[in-house]
């Protein structure tokens, strides 16, 4: 249901960009024609100077909105539907299905965008082609990985670990020889990341193979994922807080949080918040449940995406092109932001680039981590039609019950029939 209702939409757009939703760019002979790119992502600006440096015919504006969900998915809505939409945004992955459900964006293939899927892993081609149709085209992701103290394991003898029972006993030798620290923080204000972590355990949190939606949010992987960090906290082998607010960021400046989950891009923020640590992390892969079943799971990333009603689709398209897919991009970019590129060819690139350019992430073996991680994402992972409000909505259930035995799992089965509650209202077929 879930897909066939995602290909009538994107049929009924790709009607609307073949008429004067988008489908013509034009700058009426005088002059490149100029578009707008709606972004909060760390390094757009930067892109946007290169492309406009290597491009005649079009040049681009590039317009700093707040991050998705602190308010700029919802600029992006009203623009819309105000007539005013600018002519590409950035949309994350868990988000995108609203904007296709709810008709914000166009479908690319008018602009042949399409024809690039073969440059793309497959699981990162699915996270945008929704439906049958590509509605964004990847730009990056944000496979998985364990960010650690390289300075203070070498230093206390400890050894990163390579199963989340590993991890523990560490943790609790951690605990043991030096009580004032604590294996990381759990991130009490990222539902992106405990999704991540079911990702990787093998949950399906959202299923349309059946043709009606089936949401589960206590399913076995992810119950065992929330009585995992449901028993590190009761046994303060791990704090719980918002991540990198005072706290978190004073816990790391003084060596007492020894490792972080996360995407690529958290190299960045590392560096942001406590760039006196460089040459001090290392980044190895993500805990696996089992040994030697190495998996990984998308945390973080972002596509580009041409909104209904774009007044230069063509010149959108051709600046998505060269953003996604050209080497020049995540050259421009590699200073400031250490996301992991969607496209195979600028993934290869990628690593000697950020490890020139950021001598933060230099000696991290970031690089060959993330590629690694890249290659073990499970590919049946999908995302409800509104994540936004889902992510809040977790954000809340979970803050509440981290305080009580149980009180993870007890949170996400509210969330869970929430969630069900929320698609019915919106008319979907939701099973259970």
């Amino acid at each position: 249901m879930y897909q066939r209702i995602l290909a009538a939409v994107a049929a009924a757009l790709l009607l609307a960009s073949c008429g004067i939703g988008g489908g013509a760019s034009g700058n009426d002979g005088d002059g490149p024609t100029v578009i707008t790119y709606w972004s909060w992502i760390s390094g757009s600006q930067e892109m946007v100077d290169r492309f406009n440096a290597t491009h005649d015919d079009i040049q681009v504006v590039f317009e700093r909105v707040p991050a998705g969900t602190a308010g700029g998915y919802s600029n992006m809505f009203n623009a819309v539907r105000a007539g005013r939409a600018p002519d590409v945004v950035t949309v994350e992955y868990p988000q995108l299905p609203g904007f296709v459900t709810q008709q914000v964006v166009q479908p690319l293939e008018p602009f042949g965008l399409d024809e690039l899927e073969p440059e793309f892993p497959d699981w990162t081609w699915q996270q945008a082609a929704l439906g049958g149709r590509l509605s964004a085209l990847p730009l990056n992701i944000g496979p998985t990985v364990l960010f650690y103290r390289a300075d203070l394991f070498e230093q206390y003898g400890y050894e990163p670990p390579t199963t989340w029972a590993e991890y523990r006993a560490t943790a609790e030798r951690l605990r043991a020889d030096h009580p004032d620290a604590t294996m990381t923080n759990f991130g009490s204000n990222d539902a992106a990341l405990f999704a991540a972590l079911a990702w990787q355990a093998g949950a399906e949190w959202f299923d349309t193979a059946t043709g009606h939606w089936q949401v589960n949010g206590v399913d076995e992987p992810t119950t065992r994922v929330a009585e995992y960090w449901e028993s590190l906290i009761a046994d303060d082998l791990v704090t719980v807080g918002p991540t990198f607010e005072e706290q978190h960021v004073t816990a790391l400046q003084e060596g007492t949080s020894l490792t972080l989950i996360g995407g690529p891009w958290t190299a960045a923020n590392i560096s942001r918040f406590v760039p006196e640590l460089a040459g001090a992390w290392g980044a190895v892969p993500l805990p696996a449940w089992d040994e030697g079943a190495a998996t990984s799971a998308n945390y973080g990333g972002s596509a580009l995406a041409i909104p209904q009603g774009a007044e230069h689709g063509e010149a959108a398209a051709e600046f998505i092109r060269w953003a996604a897919t050209s080497p020049e991009a995540v050259d421009a970019i590699a200073g400031v932001n250490t996301s992991y590129p969607a496209h195979l060819g600028q993934a290869e690139i990628w690593g000697p680039g950020i490890e020139a350019a950021n001598p933060f992430v230099d000696g991290m073996n970031l690089p060959e981590t993330a590629a690694a991680a890249a290659a073990t994402v499970d590919p049946d992972w999908e995302w409800g039609p509104d994540m936004t409000v889902g992510f809040a909505r977790l954000v809340d259930e979970t803050t509440t019950g981290l305080d009580r035995p149980g009180g993870l799992g007890d949170a996400l089965r509210r969330w869970q029939d929430a969630t069900r509650a929320q698609l019915r209202q919106r008319g979907f077929d939701v099973s259970g």
